[in-house]
């Protein structure tokens, strides 16, 4: 799944914009542990016209940015690529219950050309794929 669908998605009335709350419930899918203040502040700062709705360039421009920022982190060794090694390592830190296996399965999952590791649009429908 792109960024564009997971706008697509969450714009329930389907005019091509994001309200507070329509953006509310997709930082919720996301992460539950947001607080509103927290989704608000975001809001306003994805809200680069500041016309208080967030159009599907707003909306995936940010949600691209904050992925790669997530995957520069996972991207232990800086080569531009995630292992299920790296991936183990990068998760355990967080403090995430995980196996190597269970890293390796999902980067296996998501490798969609078959070199054994995570490019960022990999990573991408990795992470947003279960939203």
């Amino acid at each position: 799944m792109s960024a564009k669908r997971v706008f697509e998605k969450f714009d329930k009335n389907k005019d091509g914009k994001l309200t507070l709350d329509e953006f509310r419930e997709a930082a919720l899918a996301f992460s539950p542990n947001f607080t509103q203040d927290d989704i608000v502040k975001f809001f306003e700062e994805i809200d680069v016209d500041g016309n208080g709705e967030l159009n599907a360039d707003e909306f995936t421009s940010c949600i691209e940015k904050m992925l790669m920022e997530v995957f520069v982190f996972c991207d232990v060794d800086g080569d531009g690529k995630i292992p299920a090694s790296e991936s183990y390592v990068t998760m355990t830190s967080l403090g995430k219950k995980c196996t190597e296996e269970t890293c390796a399965e999902k980067v296996r999952a998501a490798d969609v050309d078959g070199d054994g590791y995570l490019n960022f649009d990999e990573f991408m429908a990795l992470v947003i794929g279960d939203i």
